[in-house]
């Protein structure tokens, strides 16, 4: 599967959730809500990468892995 954020091959992660968990080479693991995921496809949006990457490694200091949620997604556009 591609990565949401800069379409490297990433592995999907089994998940239990309303959300997509991809581990990339590039951008590490996070997870995507389904929601964000139904909005990136309905307005064709694109993640801002080096912003997205930026705010990624902030979350991940907390030791969890990072969940964007539509809110989220709509500002790392």
């Amino acid at each position: 599967m591609e990565c949401f954020i800069c379409s490297t091959e990433s592995n999907e992660v089994p998940s239990a959730g309303d959300y997509k968990q991809l581990a990339c080479p590039e951008c590490g693991e996070y997870r995507l809500s389904g929601t964000a995921i139904a909005l990136f496809k309905e307005h064709n949006w694109k993640f801002n990468i080096e912003e997205t990457r930026r705010w990624l490694a902030s979350q991940r200091s907390g030791g969890t892995i990072p969940l964007i949620s539509s809110e989220r997604a709509a500002t790392l556009i």
